[in-house]
């Protein structure tokens, strides 16, 4: 393939400009207002950091937070976690990222 047949091909990829895209929402979307509610604590051997965010939801109001109360969402107030106890080097969306459908599927929240 030379030069001019790979520019060809590239061009016939790239569409015009659409002045009205949207990107679709990915993965990494977050619904900062998504309402947590705890269902129940757990019994027995339990890790560490998802007993922070098991503690943050005793802890709350009638045992519910939005993710953005738990996990902080501008970091110029203390989050939930780590008004729980949460003391790590990740950060407290990281923390709620990994356990989050761990919680779910065991029964121990619902989001809604």
């Amino acid at each position: 393939m030379n030069q001019t047949t790979k520019k060809a091909d590239t061009a016939s990829k790239v569409s015009k400009i659409d002045p009205n895209f949207t990107p679709a929402a990915g993965k990494s979307s977050i619904n900062y207002s998504a309402v947590i509610t705890l269902l129940a604590t757990p019994t027995g051997k339990f890790p560490a950091q998802a007993g922070c965010i098991i503690k943050a939801l005793v802890d709350a109001k009638d045992h519910t937070l939005t993710v953005g109360d738990l996990v902080g969402t501008d970091g110029s107030t203390e989050s939930a976690l780590e008004q729980a106890g949460l003391v790590t080097v990740q950060t407290p969306m990281e923390i709620w990222s990994h356990y989050r459908n761990r919680l779910i599927k065991d029964g121990y929240i619902t989001i809604s």
